[in-house]
């Protein structure tokens, strides 16, 4: 076995009846499949499996490029005469390929991540539109009402002062909160994430007793350092699976302080 540092730079195969040489010295044998091109001492050698094996040793191969199921990647005709004639060509063609596999997948991750985003402003109007008419067919039925049936946000008198929810800093500009009354004085708002791709489910407006069972587990995982759900969905199927249980209550606003005034009202409603 050499001691001479070497990079495997791919794995590539050629057609049977088409082999080329094994470079390893007193071989010379026609190889076709499981190629191996390495790079020893600023030379390039091009090596049978075999021969491979018996100079370096077991050497991980994942992410080699052409490595994959069967012998490697199947070289046309005109890639294997730059394997054999030019195989730095060859590994530039090759390197080529993949900062253009690169670009097409981050563009298409920029596209998607736009079409993600068209979605969520979609649903946000549409939510808001439906919001709008059922308050013009019922105007006190978008908030819990108190026996004396004044609004909620009319009884909050001029010198209170409603804080700045913690989970507020979590929230991804400029998107909306949706909240949602649901019994008991308990509140849920649905945060869309600034740091990772999914949301956060803060209790509001503080968190209550066993906050963090009260949620199944699909729905994601308590980060009882930040009382909050840390959700891998999207703040669409965060909504769909709330509107599905019927709320008492709900309200959309991009304010974390309106939106806590509302949790707050929530709470005093059952007080």
């Amino acid at each position: 076995m050499t001691d001479q540092s070497h990079r495997l730079l791919a794995i590539v195969a050629v057609d049977q009846a088409h082999r080329v040489r094994c470079q390893q010295p007193h071989c010379g044998h026609g190889v076709y499949a499981r190629i191996h091109v390495v790079e020893e001492g600023g030379q390039l050698l091009v090596l049978g499996s075999d021969c491979f094996a018996k100079r370096y040793g077991a050497v991980q191969t994942s992410g080699v490029h052409g490595q994959g199921g069967g012998g490697g990647r199947v070289l046309t005709e005109a890639e294997r005469e730059l394997l054999v004639n030019n195989t730095r060509a060859l590994l530039e063609q090759f390197e080529a390929e993949r900062r253009r596999a690169l670009e097409l997948a981050e563009e298409k991750r920029l596209q998607d991540q736009a079409q993600e985003a068209a979605r969520q402003k979609a649903m946000v109007e549409k939510l808001r539109s439906l919001k709008a008419l059922s308050e013009l067919r019922s105007p006190s039925s978008h908030v819990l009402q108190p026996d004396n049936t004044r609004p909620l946000e009319s009884q909050q008198t001029p010198l209170e002062v409603t804080p700045t929810p913690a989970w507020a800093s979590l929230k991804k500009e400029p998107s909306s909160l949706f909240a949602y009354g649901v019994g008991e004085g308990q509140c849920w708002v649905l945060i869309q994430s600034a740091t990772h791709a999914g949301c956060f489910i803060a209790p509001a407006p503080d968190a209550f007793e066993s906050w963090d069972e009260a949620l199944p587990p699909s729905m994601g995982r308590p980060d009882l350092d930040r009382q909050v759900y840390v959700s891998e969905k999207s703040i669409n199927e965060l909504v769909g699976w709330f509107m599905q249980r019927r709320p008492k209550s709900s309200r959309i606003d991009s304010d974390p302080v309106a939106i806590q005034r509302y949790a707050l009202e929530c709470a005093k409603s059952v007080s």
